[in-house]
Parts: C-alpha cells; sequence; structure tokens
C-alpha cells in the first residue's frame, strides 16, 4: 500500500477503530560508554477517541516511547525490537517515504521544548500552515486562513497578530500553543503529546486540555499524552500507563492507578506530587512565631496548618498585630514598567507593584503567563530599570545603583533561571560553573574555590564526582541542583528562583523544593519564587501576591489566600490547578 493510500484510509477509518499498538518495544543509544537500553519490552495501545497517559520520572523512557511511535528518535538511538501499528501498519519498519505522509496528517506530535522546535526565521502562521500546504489538504490562502483559526483555538490572544508574528516575539507559553496548533491543523487521527502543557500557566493549560478532550470526542482522535504532570493524568486520562527504567510497571484507569496503586514505585509519584496533595508542606514553618499576612504585615501566631484548618481562620491577617514584622530583605515598592510600541504609546507590563519579601521566608508571585510577574523579578534584580518606582534591599534604596554599588548588590541577589540547561554553560565542568561567581568577585584563591565547589554540591546533595562533568551528562534534576549551588555560591541574602521547577518531574520536584526548604531553615535566605503552579506555591511559600495584567489583585498568607481567596481571578486559579477528581478521590469525596 502507497504511503497516499495509508494517509487517506487512516482518515476513513471508523471512529471506534484501535488507532495504536504499541507491542514489545524496545530502544537503545549508542554512548561512548556501551548502549543504553532506554525502553525494554514496552506493550500499550490507543482506541479512537481516548486519552492513554503515560507517566514517569526523568529516564523512566516516556519521551523516548513517543519519539519512537513517531519516529523521530534522537541520533545514536534505534529501535531494537518490537511493533509500533498504526491502523495496520508498521511504523517501526516504515520507509521515509511512508513516514513523511504519516506525520502532520495521521500523527501529530506536540514537543516538548518549544524554544528549539519553531523555526526562528519563518513567521507562525507560515509554520501552522505549511502542515496544511504540504499535505495537500489546503492550497496556500486557505491554509493561511485555518491556521489563524487553528492559533484561535488553541487560545492564543490576537490569533491574526500573531499569525504575522516570529517565535522570538511570543512568549514560551504562546509558542507552546503555536506547537498545539499545529499538531492539530490537519485534524490526525492520533496525537502524540509530550508533556504539551508543562511551560504553561494553570488557566491556559484547562484550555488546551479542554479542547483536546473536544477534539477526541468530537472526531474520534486518539491522544498519547507523556506528562510528568500526575493530576493532569488524573482528570484527562482514560487509561494511564506508569513507567519506571524503560519499563511498564502499571496501568490501569485513573481509579485503578491513583486510587489504589498496587506498586510501591506509584505510590511514591503519588506522594511527591504536588497537585495531588492538599497541604502545605510540614516543612514550611513560620519565622519567629508569626504568620504573615499581607506582605511585609506580621499576624497572629496560630497559623493553620493545611487548608481545611484556614477554612475557618480570619481571611486575612490584621496589621499592627503584637509581634513586629521581620525586616524586609527585599522590597520594592510602586514598581512601573512600559515598553515602548514600535508605532508609539507603550505597553505597560508591571502596573504600581509593591510587595516586601522578610528575612528567611519565601514570598511567591503568581500569575498567568504576561501577568507581569517575570518581569517584576527581573526589576527586583536590577536586571531592568523601572519607569516608576524603588527597590530597597535591607531598607536601602538601590532602584540607581551604579558601579560599584551595583556590584555590590549583584553578590547579594542572585537567580535560579527556569530551564537548567539552558542556563548552564555546555562547555564547562560543574566545577567552573559552581565557582564562576566566585571568580568574578575575586573570592578566595583557586584552591579555596575549589573546596567550595565541594562544599556546595554536598549541600545541595549531588556527589563529588560530579564536578568534572559538563551539563549534557547529568539529569535535569542533577542540573537544577547546579544551579543552585552556583546561586548559593557567594552567600546571597535573596535567591530569586524564577519557575525552578515547572519543567521537572514530580519526584525531582519533590526533591527539589525539599532542598530548598532545607536551605532556607540553614542559611536563613529570603526566596522569592516566581510560579504559574499554586500546588507548588502552596507546598514552599509563606506569602503570596497574585498579579493579573500587571497589577496586584491579591496577597496575604498562603494558607488564608488559597483557602479563602478574595478575588474572582485568584478563585479561577484555583480552579484550574488540575487533580481535583484524584484529589477527592484520597479525601473520601466522589471522583
Amino acid at each position: 500500500m502507497t504511503a497516499t493510500t495509508l494517509a487517506t484510509t487512516g482518515h476513513d477509518a471508523p471512529p471506534t477503530a484501535r488507532l495504536l499498538t504499541v507491542d514489545g518495544l524496545a530502544v537503545s543509544y549508542r554512548t561512548r560508554r556501551g548502549d543504553v537500553h532506554a525502553v525494554r519490552d514496552v506493550s500499550l495501545h490507543v482506541d479512537a477517541g481516548e486519552t492513554v497517559a503515560v507517566v514517569g520520572e526523568s529516564g523512566s523512557g516516556k519521551s523516548t516511547t513517543a519519539a519512537a511511535v513517531v519516529r523521530l528518535l534522537a541520533p545514536g538511538a534505534r529501535i531494537d525490537s518490537g511493533r509500533i501499528d498504526l491502523l495496520g501498519h508498521d511504523l517501526a519498519t516504515a520507509s521515509p517515504r511512508v513516514l513523511r505522509t504519516v506525520r502532520g496528517a495521521l500523527v501529530g506530535l506536540v514537543p516538548q521544548d518549544p524554544t528549539v522546535s519553531l523555526n526562528p526565521v519563518k513567521r507562525i502562521g507560515e509554520q501552522v500552515a505549511e502542515v496544511l500546504v504540504v499535505h495537500g489538504l489546503a492550497d496556500r490562502r486557505g491554509a493561511a486562513l485555518e491556521a489563524v483559526e487553528a492559533l484561535r483555538r488553541t487560545g492564543l490572544p490576537e490569533p491574526e497578530v500573531r499569525a504575522r508574528q516570529y517565535p522570538h516575539e511570543l512568549s514560551g507559553g504562546m509558542r507552546q500553543r503555536v506547537l498545539i496548533a499545529i499538531a492539530l491543523v490537519a485534524k490526525p487521527r492520533l496525537l502524540v503529546a509530550d508533556e504539551p502543557t508543562s511551560a504553561l500557566d494553570v488557566t491556559v493549560q484547562r484550555r488546551i486540555l479542554d479542547h483536546l478532550d473536544d477534539l477526541t470526542s468530537a472526531t474520534g482522535t486518539g491522544v498519547l499524552l507523556i506528562t510528568h504532570d500526575l493530576g493532569v493524568a488524573a482528570d484527562r486520562a482514560d487509561r494511564i500507563v506508569v513507567m519506571s527504567r524503560g519499563r511498564v510497571v502499571e496501568t490501569g484507569t485513573p481509579d485503578e492507578v491513583l486510587g489504589a496503586p498496587r506498586e510501591a514505585y506509584t505510590r511514591a509519584l503519588l506522594a511527591a506530587a504536588p497537585s495531588l496533595r492538599g497541604a502545605r508542606r510540614p516543612d514550611v514553618g513560620t519565622a519567629a512565631g508569626t504568620t504573615s499576612g499581607p506582605a511585609g504585615t506580621a499576624g497572629t501566631t496560630d497559623t493553620p496548618s493545611t487548608a481545611e484548618d484556614a477554612a475557618t481562620a480570619p481571611a486575612r491577617s490584621v496589621p499592627g498585630a503584637a509581634h513586629p514584622a521581620p525586616p524586609a530583605a527585599l522590597e520594592v515598592r510602586a514598581l512601573v514598567k512600559d515598553f515602548p510600541l514600535p508605532r508609539g504609546g507603550a505597553l505597560r507590563a508591571v502596573d504600581d507593584v509593591s510587595f516586601a519579601v522578610p528575612r528567611g521566608r519565601t514570598l511567591a508571585l503568581v500569575g498567568e503567563s504576561g501577568s507581569g510577574k517575570s518581569t517584576t523579578a527581573r526589576l527586583a534584580l536590577r536586571l531592568a530599570e523601572p519607569t516608576a518606582g524603588t527597590v530597597h534591599v535591607d531598607g536601602v534604596d538601590v532602584t540607581r545603583a551604579r558601579g560599584a554599588d551595583l556590584r555590590a548588590l549583584r553578590r547579594r541577589l542572585q537567580v535560579v533561571q527556569q530551564n537548567p540547561y539552558a542556563s548552564l554553560d555546555p562547555r564547562w565542568p560543574v566545577e567552573r560553573i559552581v565557582t564562576e561567581p566566585l571568580r568574578a568577585f575575586g573570592v578566595g584563591t583557586r584552591r579555596e574555590r575549589a573546596g567550595r565547589a565541594a562544599e556546595l554540591l554536598d549541600l545541595v546533595a549531588l556527589p563529588s564526582s560530579a564536578l568534572q562533568r559538563r551539563p549534557a551528562e547529568l539529569s535535569g534534576g542533577q542540573r537544577q541542583r547546579v544551579a543552585i549551588a552556583r546561586a548559593l555560591s557567594v552567600r546571597p541574602d535573596i535567591v530569586v528562583l524564577d519557575e525552578p521547577v515547572s519543567a521537572l518531574d514530580v519526584s525531582v520536584q519533590a526533591q527539589i523544593l525539599d532542598l530548598l526548604a532545607d536551605l532556607q531553615r540553614d542559611l536563613h535566605v529570603s526566596y522569592l519564587f516566581i510560579s504559574h503552579d499554586l500546588a507548588v506555591v502552596r507546598q514552599v511559600a509563606h506569602d503570596v501576591v497574585v498579579l493579573r495584567h500587571g497589577r496586584v489583585v491579591e496577597r496575604g498568607d498562603v494558607e488564608q489566600v488559597l483557602a479563602r481567596p478574595e478575588h474572582p481571578y485568584t478563585a479561577e486559579l484555583l480552579a484550574a490547578i488540575p487533580g481535583a477528581a484524584a484529589r477527592a478521590h484520597a479525601t473520601g469525596g466522589e471522583r
């Protein structure tokens, strides 16, 4: 059968057909140290209109399985055995010509990283329309119109404008929605989605997943969903496949796998999932016996320890209570940031934002993409100049610091970026990465810096053998530990954490969050924690500031704000946290 015939018969297949069967799949990678067996004897299937979620830690083989299904494995990888049956045809042995016909038309792929998956020199609309043109599903004019509609369906604002822009002009969340539009524009029978919403805030995530649900119910499209978010799997999947070390260890419905897991590995994943745990982490305590009210104020000592307790507590702390507020390590007052527009005027990204981060505590800035939280963090770090407002460190106005004063400030404020791979120099060994700030500030001799590097790796629970490794030789969680070690090398007072765990699987997330809590307790460092994940924020933060369109809409103690939100926007963010069904199941409610 020709490739064209395959594509045609695939679209004409009955809506109840079995779309995909993976049987005995084994995949290995050739390395300098020998073959690494990434996938071992994996079997699964996806029926029309069904969503199957594959979950597991980094290195479990879930993304390799997804790449094998669409035959887009990395260089050095090979399929050793097994069958990948798509509508009666084995893609494991299919020719390149057949694969070119199948990809896009019958199988859509949403890759994980939008930064490297879009062509930087082609406009967004052209990249979405290309799928339709290549497969002869529309002429160029029709494809351009359909591309705009595909962007609109993913919830991208002003899709006509976005279609004329280039990838670098969009945020990370917007670029991820473009990838989803590309995957769905040809209405494929099977969608392979590799962490399709990991870069998105919870409300956009819900909108995208709602759209995928609508697609499967209306067209019978099947979805193979690769995710580290067990809340998403619980809410959206018909079946869940749990992988560990390249093998399937458990499979079943969400009620079976998440409600009554058989394997210890599955139970460990569930215990580590922030979206499935309702209360804050037990090691997030209070400073000086107080709870924080609105940022920079203090409240009473009877902090609710769980969301249930918070429901009966006062909604907000009362300024001027018996305990004085802890001194603010970092305070911003009435910050404003305008960005000039090409045709005149300005875009106000930050509008009259004020908050304080007490010493030894964590304040979280939360909100959707475009809410202004990352811009606010850059202003606080003095990596961007405010249009108006001031930044204070230990009560000293540093807004206009220059030269030696600004350099001294850099040592006191450090940052951990979202993507640990992109923020580490790939050419350098870990020892040089970690000690670079020490060299930059002229701290210690070469031998002393080497000793400090060993101390820091021990502090972040990495083996000393990692000192001579390069970032590519480390896992995602290990790279993020290196980034944290580098930030702590000069003993800063304040660390800004910009989405530090959003790219990590749940078990590694739990390890990093444990590490941050331990370091704060031991070093008394303050954290400004940027996140779109309120489930994570509940676990790690003492105080929270909610941003929308650059303005503060709510602030206060985390438990009080998240248990009894006063602003509809905060309530909307909370309602969008995935895993509601699994949380209800775990607490005895109905699914």
